[in-house]
Order: C-alpha cells, then sequence, then structure tokens
C-alpha cells in the first residue's frame, strides 16, 4: 500500500503506526492537539498538523489535498460537542476530501463492565446499553453505521486493551500502582500495539465497507495468571488485591471479556506476530535493551 496515510488523534498506536508507514515509503501526516510530542514524527518525515476535534471546522483542512488517502480516526468522544457530532463532520470532510478509506479505532469495552468470565464475544455479540462511561463509544460507533457517503469506505475495528513498549501491565508495575482484582480470578484479553498496526494495514488492504473487526491476540488469561508470569519474569512481588466492590469506595468497572479474532485473522488474512503475551512481552524486553 503506497496511498498517503492520515492519523486523527495520533498517540500511542498513532506514532507507531506512523512510523510503519513512513518506513514503507507512504507520505503520512499525523494530526493531534498537542503537536509538541509529534516533532519526531516530524524529524522523521510526517507532516504534522494541529487538529482539536471539538474544533469541526479544522477536520476538513486536516484532510485536504491527500487524494485517495486511508484516514485512521483514533480521536476519543468529544463531550463538549453533541455525542456522534465530531465523528459526523469527521466523515463529511473525509467524503469530501476524496478519502478512499476511513478506519476508526473504537474499543471491546462495549460489552459490559462487569466481569464475564465465561462468555466469549465476537462481533456478532450484543453490545452492552447501559455502561454510560462508553456511550460516547457506541454513539461514534452509531454515526458512522448511518453514513450516507457510500465512496467512502469505512472500517471499525473494537481493539482490545493494548500493551507494548512503555504501556501496559509491564509499565504499572513498574510505577506500583497495579492492583489485582478479586484475587485475580476474572479473565482479560489484551493485544501487542504492533499487531494493531498489523490489523489496521490488513483492514485498509482488505475490509470490505461497513465492516466490524475485533482485535485481540488469541490467548484470554486470566489477570493473576498474567500478573504471576510477569512478576516472575521481571523479578517483582505480586502486587495487592483488592474486591472490586468494596465499602466506601466506588465499584471498578471491568469491560475485558474472552475475545474471539476470528473473524480477524479469516477476513483480513492477518497472522499476529504476538499470539499470546508471552511473545509479546519478550518482544518487549528485547526492545528495551535495544533502546539501553
Amino acid at each position: 500500500m503506497t496511498s498517503p496515510l492520515i492519523i486523527l488523534g495520533c498517540g500511542y498506536i498513532g506514532g507507531r503506526l506512523a512510523r510503519t508507514a513512513l518506513a514503507a515509503g507512504r507520505p503520512v501526516r499525523v494530526c493531534a492537539r498537542s503537536t509538541g510530542r509529534l516533532a519526531p514524527l516530524g524529524e522523521a518525515g510526517a507532516q504534522v498538523k494541529y487538529v482539536d476535534a471539538a474544533m469541526v471546522k479544522q477536520l476538513g483542512p486536516a484532510m485536504a489535498s491527500m487524494d485517495g488517502a486511508t484516514v485512521v480516526y483514533s480521536i476519543p468522544p468529544v463531550g463538549a460537542l453533541p455525542p456522534g457530532h465530531a465523528m459526523r463532520a469527521a466523515l463529511q470532510a473525509a467524503a469530501g476530501g476524496g478519502i478512499g478509506c476511513f478506519i476508526h479505532l473504537s474499543s471491546s469495552g462495549l460489552y459490559g463492565d462487569h466481569p464475564d468470565d465465561d462468555t466469549w464475544v465476537d462481533e456478532d455479540t450484543p453490545t452492552a446499553h447501559d455502561d454510560r462511561a462508553m456511550a460516547g463509544v457506541t454513539t461514534d460507533e452509531a454515526a458512522i453505521d448511518g453514513s450516507t457517503f457510500g465512496a467512502l469506505r469505512t472500517v471499525i475495528l473494537r481493539l482490545a486493551p493494548v500493551y507494548g513498549p512503555g504501556r501496559g501491565v509491564r509499565t504499572r508495575l513498574r510505577a506500583g500502582n497495579y492492583r489485582i482484582l478479586d484475587e485475580g480470578q476474572h479473565v482479560i484479553s489484551r493485544v501487542h500495539v504492533d499487531d494493531v498496526v498489523g490489523a489496521i494495514l490488513a483492514a485498509e488492504e482488505r475490509a470490505a465497507s461497513g465492516s466490524k473487526y475485533l482485535v485481540a491476540d488469541d490467548e484470554p488469561t486470566t489477570q493473576l495468571a498474567y500478573a504471576t508470569w510477569l512478576c516472575d519474569r521481571m523479578g517483582l512481588p505480586l502486587p495487592p488485591a483488592r474486591p472490586i466492590l468494596e465499602a466506601g469506595s466506588a465499584r471498578v468497572p471491568y469491560r475485558n471479556r474472552r475475545i474471539r479474532n476470528t473473524r480477524m485473522k479469516q477476513d483480513l488474512g492477518y497472522t499476529l506476530r504476538y499470539p499470546t503475551f508471552r511473545e509479546g512481552e519478550e518482544a518487549i524486553e528485547q526492545e528495551e535493551r535495544a533502546g539501553e
């Protein structure tokens, strides 16, 4: 793929994606409210633009003069605007700007905020409608589902919790702010940031318009199993536990699920680089050693 790439809301995932695209020789434009942290990408060859999605008039210029580009929309729901307004404005700007593909990075947290350790979720599993914290995510997805811009190919990727160098349980263990919930009995799915990048590129190449995919690795595990393996690897003690619901404190929301990634792999033809957390964490260690 050699078409231009525009990343709206370029953060942790967007930075990895931008560097991958630049290495492939693609024109890349990265957009965010904090352009200072995008300076290294600018030095690497990306165009850097300031964009605040709450100022919807900025969305058109952000996507101008890059006909046929792919847009990766990685902006959280904009609470300062009516629900879905920023997303609808972005879709309209993309269609008017001759964008070829619009990929929205959504969340796998749409299936409820209570633990459900036995159920596997896939793209056909109904999402929860009583989770207020995820209402904006639901509305943004609905705006894409209701898009009437037929020439604009839209794709939604619902991401499991993303980990990688500088982000995830490893980083929180080092900082001392990670907690085991309910003795670690609940199941989590996850995905390495480089597999998110791979899934985005596969969706850009192969996904049908209007499609949705869950993006996760192959092996959901309990929180305790993951933390125990990682603490042993890092030579750290297991962090303290706390109940999800305890007197005097608000209940801790728990949106992780056993995620079935079959459709992503079959439809997009994507092979995970890190099918379990073990391979992913080993890759993080290698990258950290190389950085040292």
